[in-house]
């Protein structure tokens, strides 16, 4: 198995999914833009051979590429690729892009609308029947203002292709929408404001498009909150509901999606579910972790199984645990880290500072806990974040 991995420096902890693959057998060999020697040395060793460059600009790129091909060459290792990965939303294009020059399986650039653009996802979303928040791309400024005019205050704007929070605005009234769009760079999205909790399906799937491993995240605010400055708190659900498992499922099978890790967003609506995006990666962040907390399992492990045709691919789905991320931000709180640690006993399975990158959606420092009851969970995460003086 020849493998080429994108970006393997970040986020951190995909670096498992490189030591996973060459423990199987893989030849891993990695384009990415940091400095080979400042990777961890475990890392270091799992790789072949490891080209620094540009992944934004294609010419680098290619060759980068056409260096690591002279080194399998001189190495005496096949001078082909069989899977091109990153596990990141950013180099998807990339990924496209290589597997048709490399002429391998795999998303090709003809299918990045409909997996990243979301007005492509809304029509894909329209065409299986889902109930959808009102929503279009604007053409111009005229167009969003009519538009605006349509759905209706509050909305919001986001970019129609785009990774993060960052560029997301939740717009209250006429002069807002005003003042915002001449500073708008891309192409917009505008959609209804939709006040409802967000769940999310997620999983990993084989060649065929079998399912191995599903997951359900329940957020306790959006990512815009989060943004804002709301302490960050989502947890992995034990039990999945069949409609979110249902609807999950057909939206696999309608974006084609094989040989990855899949992420859904949903709004909840009274029982039934209105889709937000889906996702061809994994869930961002500690979430892998999370979810191998919560079966006690190793995801990173499956996944290299899979790639490697291993007939022992599996991992469980059945969850023995809820686990929490609980996030804390520069401020007081009501206990001192050195008093949590004392409340949250075993429950505490990691504890850690986020690299900057995501601190204005994933707090600065994360609590990952876990529990076999909600209620206990949900005690747990208040405690970290409470700081009301007066409340205990």
């Amino acid at each position: 198995m020849e493998f080429l991995y994108l970006s393997p420096e970040f986020p951190p902890n995909f670096a498992n999914f490189i030591l996973q693959l060459e423990k199987q057998g893989a030849n891993v060999w990695a384009l990415g833009e940091a400095d080979f020697y400042e990777m961890p040395v475990t890392l270091r060793k799992a790789i072949r051979y490891y080209v620094r460059t540009d992944l934004t600009s294609t010419e680098a790129v290619e060759k980068a590429l056409e260096e690591i091909l002279s080194a399998k060459t001189a190495m005496g290792t096949p001078d082909r690729f069989d899977v091109v990965e990153s596990h990141n939303e950013i180099w998807l294009g990339l990924e496209a892009h290589l597997n048709k020059i490399l002429d391998i399986p795999g998303i090709r650039p003809t299918e990045l609308d409909r997996l990243k653009k979301k007005s492509a996802m809304k029509r894909q979303f329209a065409a299986c029947s889902l109930p959808l928040a009102r929503g279009e791309r604007m053409s111009d400024r005229n167009h969003g203002l009519k538009l605006a005019q349509e759905i209706g205050f509050p909305l919001i704007l986001k970019p129609d292709e785009g990774v993060g929070a960052g560029s997301i605005h939740k717009v209250s009234d006429q002069a807002m929408l005003e003042d915002l769009l001449p500073r708008l760079e891309g192409d917009y999205f505008m959609e209804a404001f939709v006040d409802a909790p967000i769940v999310s399906y997620d999983g990993l799937v084989d060649r065929d498009g079998k399912l191995l491993f599903e997951n359900s995240l329940t957020y306790g605010d959006g990512v815009l909150d989060y943004v804002h400055g709301k302490d960050t708190f989502f947890y992995v659900e034990r039990h999945i509901p069949e409609p979110l498992r249902d609807i999950g499922l057909q939206l696999v099978e309608t974006f084609e999606i094989y040989r990855k890790f899949f992420h859904f967003e949903f709004f909840w609506m009274e029982g039934s579910y209105m889709p937000i995006e889906i996702n061809c990666r994994p869930p961002g962040g500690a979430i892998l972790d999370m979810m191998n907390y919560s079966v006690d399992d190793d995801l990173y492990a499956a996944y290299a199984h899979m790639i490697m045709d291993r007939e022992e691919t599996t991992v469980t789905s059945e969850k023995k645990h809820y686990c929490a991320y609980v996030g804390r931000r520069d401020r007081d709180y009501v206990f001192s880290h050195d008093q949590l640690l004392q409340r949250l006993g075993n429950a505490l399975v990691e504890f850690g500072e986020n690299p900057e990158v995501f601190r204005a959606a994933m707090s600065r420092y994360r609590y990952i806990i876990r529990s076999v009851s909600r209620e206990q969970l949900l005690k747990l995460a208040n405690d970290i974040q409470l700081t009301d003086h007066n409340t205990h």
